[in-house]
């Protein structure tokens, strides 16, 4: 955690490190002084004095170094998830597709929060640590016969904890595998609701066979772990407490020893068991964030490695300014389907789009649409064969760019409730409101919609209408019109559709909707991961 927070700021941590020592030592001499105090060992005209100085000096430099440190935590936290995130962002859709929303979730929730947890915890670590020394120093002045017993019993209380502690860490990292699990299983929880409450069966198997059995997993975990600190903990209290029986009884009767010493002896190795406790305590905490921070390390080892570094001269440059024809030269794309236990090959897939074309991509469940879709777009890199745009090779240092010619509304669309990177024209935005028929739900206030509590419908167009302010020249919608009521769907293919056609735009649609198929360009049709007919349809009479 030292070695973590010094990366960011070392002066800080330097600054935390000298207040909590000043705070430290401050409550050692405030307790050495109160024992003199009860000894009468110092004049008592400066006591008043001395004691109001320490007390000051405790809590300013406790307030210091609790100050210094949150601030740098929070600061840390904060360059951390957004460091995260960027990676996030950065890194190629497939590999993040790989390690799952879930695992990425929890990284950006949980194991970030441990860390913070942590390192809020170390001004408090810091200020004990220093205590228990100060305090061992004054007993050491008092009878260093009596510290010699007492420094044995803590040394020994030490080693002994360090070396139980291994055994709870086995259970804090299981826990900490098994919170990926359980965080999957409020995902499929949350957005799989409806389907659970509309099948009692399948509800009550996904209780019983996954979440409660993930919660329970985890829950047993952490209380494992949990309870081998309690042990831990319980081991070390009970060796300070053998440390005073042996000062208040068996000491005396093998050494003859001033009774007031005995007396400053217990009372401040009494007020020494908090800190030592405090100690033992955040032991469970420091090795959670250990493997917490492990695996933020690890993500964003796993990220970076993934990220293809480019030099991009100019991050302003418009890059779907432009476009004259996108092709697609024998392209392939594999992957493992689960459920048949096969793998399934798309292509080879010779493809060409040009300006102003209207094209169907039609064919049965399973048969690759939204694969080619998303190989289409640069989301999925080609195994084989060659995406050209503009008649220059996609590849990795130009895919990020390549990106952002498309405009997509996915079968599982997600809906911003912002026009982020969006130019706002209010005159534009009536407009398409009016056109799609939301004006009197919606309105866009500071570039901000009003409500995106809609129907699936409702949404749809909402995002229709962000892919229209962002203007980009290839446009791709999977099953867009599925969610639309018969008028709003017809009003879609024969009105919005040629609209954008009208303007230019290439328009790839993912449908079903053989009636309107007659609108296309050319239907380019799948079956098996191949291209079977690429033909103009005609219209379909009623």
């Amino acid at each position: 955690m030292l070695v973590f927070l010094c990366r960011s700021s070392r002066l800080t941590v330097v600054g935390v490190m000298l207040a909590g020592i000043i705070s430290g030592l401050s409550s050692a001499a405030l307790v050495a002084l109160i024992n003199s105090t009860l000894s009468n060992a110092l004049d008592a005209r400066l006591l008043p004095w001395l004691f109001g100085g320490l007390s000051i000096a405790v809590l300013t430099s406790g307030f210091l170094s609790h100050y210094l440190l949150k601030r740098l935590s929070a600061k840390i936290i904060c360059d951390l998830r957004i460091h995260i995130s960027r990676l996030i962002l950065a890194a190629p859709y497939p590999y993040l597709q790989k390690l799952g929303k879930s695992a990425l979730l929890a990284n950006l929730t949980e194991d970030i929060a441990a860390i913070a947890n942590a390192s809020q915890l170390l001004p408090v670590v810091c200020i004990n640590f220093v205590v228990v020394a100060g305090s061992m120093a004054y007993l050491s002045w008092l009878s260093w016969q009596l510290a010699l017993v007492l420094g044995g019993v803590i040394a020994f209380g030490v080693l002994s904890s360090s070396l139980f502690r291994e055994w709870p860490k086995e259970a804090v990292f299981k826990a900490r595998e098994e919170y990926d699990v359980l965080s999957s299983d409020f995902r499929a929880l949350t957005e799989g609701i409806r389907e659970l409450k509309l099948h009692r069966q399948r509800s009550d198997a996904f209780m019983a066979q996954s979440l409660a059995v993930s919660a329970e997993t985890y829950s047993r975990y952490s209380f494992r772990g949990a309870v081998a600190y309690l042990w831990v903990n319980q081991w070390a209290q009970l060796l300070y407490y053998l440390a005073i029986g042996v000062i208040l009884y068996v000491f005396p009767a093998w050494q003859a020893i001033d009774r007031e010493v005995i007396g400053g002896y217990a009372l401040v190795f009494l007020f020494m068991m908090t800190p030592l406790t405090l100690l033992t305590t955040s032991l469970p905490i420091f090795s959670g964030a250990k493997v917490s921070l492990q695996k933020v390390g690890q993500l964003g080892d796993q990220l970076k490695r993934q990220t293809v570094p480019v030099d991009v001269p100019d991050k302003k440059t418009e890059v779907c300014a432009m476009f004259s024809g996108l092709s697609l030269q024998g392209v392939t794309h594999s992957f493992h389907r689960e459920k048949e236990n096969r793998n399934f090959i798309l292509g080879p897939v010779d493809l060409d789009f040009k300006p102003g074309e209207l094209v169907f991509l039609i064919g049965g469940n399973g048969s690759g649409k939204t694969t080619l879709a998303m190989l289409l777009i640069g989301l999925y890199m080609p195994e084989q064969g060659l995406i050209r745009w503009n008649g220059k090779v996609v590849d990795d240092c130009n895919r990020d760019d390549y990106l952002q010619n498309f405009s997509v509304i996915f079968s599982d669309f997600y809906l911003f409730d912002e026009l982020y990177g969006v130019d706002n024209q209010n005159a534009l935005v009536d407009d398409y409101l009016q056109r799609l028929h939301l004006h009197h739900k919606v309105r866009v206030e500071n570039g901000r919609f009003s409500s995106v509590n809609l129907s699936q419908g409702q949404r749809k167009r909402l995002a229709l209408l962000v892919a229209y302010l962002e203007d980009r020249p290839f446009y791709v919608f999977d099953e867009w019109a599925a969610d639309q009521d018969p008028e709003f769907k017809h009003l879609f293919y024969t009105e919005l559709l040629p609209a954008l056609k009208a303007r230019g735009k290439t328009v790839l649609i993912i449908s079903h909707d053989d009636r309107y198929f007659y609108l296309a360009d050319r239907c380019i049709k799948l079956e098996e991961g191949r291209i079977i007919a690429t033909e103009k349809p005609v219209a379909v009479s009623n």
